[in-house]
């Protein structure tokens, strides 16, 4: 009960600060707030993977970057320099960035969505996309006579309606 009782009072004061600047969520639940809370800081973390990925490649990018003296050519690469290695950051470098600008944006859109898991996710997009509407148009055409005798006889067999045995000695007769 006591580590209750500082989130409560967390809450508390988050409220009383969010209703009196008249926002929506100040009337909302407790685990409400801390749900968006948690998909607000999954975003900012990969926001700030996204960040620091960024400045390693622009960093190791820079460093690696060929800039002759006064009188060397500029058409030839120094004889030390590594092919691999610098293959290998590459595939590194854009492996984080891409992970991390993915995650950033799969973060961002949950958040904005207000999702927690897949299937609230499959919910929103069905709304989202009119899934809802489409079925209650599908669920009012009318059935064609083979389709409905199909889905009656399925019906049936899943409700023990027919036995098997009364079915392969109909066969025989």
């Amino acid at each position: 009960m006591s580590q209750e009782a500082p989130s409560k009072s967390n809450h508390s004061g988050l409220k009383s600060f969010l209703s009196k600047y008249n926002f929506k969520v100040g009337e909302a639940s407790d685990e409400y707030i801390d749900r968006r809370k948690k998909q607000m800081m999954l975003f900012m973390g990969s926001a700030a993977v996204t960040i620091f990925a960024s400045r390693f490649a622009h960093k190791s990018t820079i460093s690696r970057q060929y800039i002759p003296t006064l009188f060397q050519g500029n058409h030839a690469p120094p004889l030390s320099y590594n092919f691999a290695t610098d293959a290998a950051v590459a595939v590194g470098t854009g492996t984080i960035l891409c992970g991390s600008v993915s995650s950033m944006v799969i973060f961002g859109s949950c958040w904005i969505l207000d999702v927690s898991t897949f299937k609230e996710f499959g919910w929103k997009m069905k709304a989202l996309m009119g899934g809802y509407d489409k079925e209650r148009e599908l669920s009012q055409i009318p059935m064609d006579e083979e389709s409905a005798l199909i889905q009656d006889s399925l019906n049936d067999i899943l409700e023990g309606k027919y036995d098997f045995d009364d079915i392969e000695e109909a066969k025989k007769q």
